[in-house]
């Protein structure tokens, strides 16, 4: 039995988001203190952990460690973070089990659940801009969506479930190029161009095990999308497993259209796929 509720985590977790997300040391962590700081992060003890690990990998010219863990609950959480001082660059969550809470049969809001992802943040209303506030079916399950950012570019984005409230998902970005793009079109001012990736539209590199690399990922997404990288805003591509799988997973930007996609590491297959206007 869980000893205490998800949302008291989930707001042990916001506000650790902001006390630990710029936290940094005096030179580079090791794999086991970027675990540390991964589940310091989450507001998760280890010995909540049931399953973890790490992997290191090069990002933009810097040496980035990838930790995933799961939880006892059933929690998924995928972290980066910078193998030169600790800093969080990105994060996210998935809920892969139901946990039955004590507002089940319940029903929340939008409202509230814009109410419950600032908590879980640690912000207030008026420290964000708002991309995303809906809510829509998904496998019979009605869904919230929340999407903001702050003045400094830091980028969440929330899923709860509109009958109990629990988070089932959440995600964020250090510093989100999307979250500029906003800014600058709200301000009226020309769109940030997007970051330009090391091989052209239809170049691929293979990884030295054979397996398809984060820039080959984002190759094969721009080829489904029929785009150029210079015509695209870049979000968060990172690696993680689904279901046993390691798939990338990321997202760009066209426009006011926003792209997710989700590329199988092995074989280069795009398995999900979703486009819709950054104002649904």
């Amino acid at each position: 039995m869980v000893k205490k509720s998800f949302f008291q985590a989930a707001f042990l977790a916001g506000v650790l988001a902001v006390t630990c997300a710029g936290q940094v040391f005096a030179g580079p962590v090791t794999e086991d203190q970027a675990k540390t700081i991964a589940m310091e992060h989450a507001g998760v003890a280890p010995d909540q952990v049931s399953w973890i690990q790490t992997e290191q990998e090069m990002e933009d010219g810097q040496m980035v460690i990838n930790v995933e863990f799961v939880t006892r609950d059933y929690g998924e959480y995928n972290y980066e973070i910078l193998a030169g001082d600790g800093t969080v660059l990105g994060a996210d969550y998935e809920r892969k089990g139901v946990l039955e809470g004590d507002n089940a049969g319940g029903s929340i809001s939008l409202e509230k659940a814009k109410e419950k992802a600032l908590e879980h943040a640690g912000l207030e209303a008026d420290q964000v801009t708002f991309l995303k506030e809906k809510s829509e079916q998904d496998d019979g399950r009605l869904e919230h969506k929340v999407e903001f950012y702050t003045a400094g570019f830091q980028k969440y984005e929330y899923k709860a479930d509109a009958k109990t409230g629990e988070i089932l998902e959440w995600d964020y970005d250090a510093d989100s190029r999307h979250a500029r793009q906003d800014a600058a079109l709200r301000k009226g001012q020309t769109a940030v161009a997007g970051t330009q990736t090391s091989g052209a539209a239809g170049q691929t590199t293979a990884s030295k095990d054979g397996s398809v690399s984060l820039e080959d990922a984002k190759v094969i997404a721009l080829k489904q999308a029929g785009l150029r990288d210079s015509q695209v805003t870049w979000g968060r591509v990172h690696k993680e497993y689904d279901d046993g799988r390691q798939i990338y997973k990321g997202e760009f930007y066209h426009d006011v259209m926003e792209y997710e996609f989700e590329v199988d590491v092995r074989t280069g297959e795009i398995v999900d796929w979703d486009v819709e206007s950054i104002y649904d």
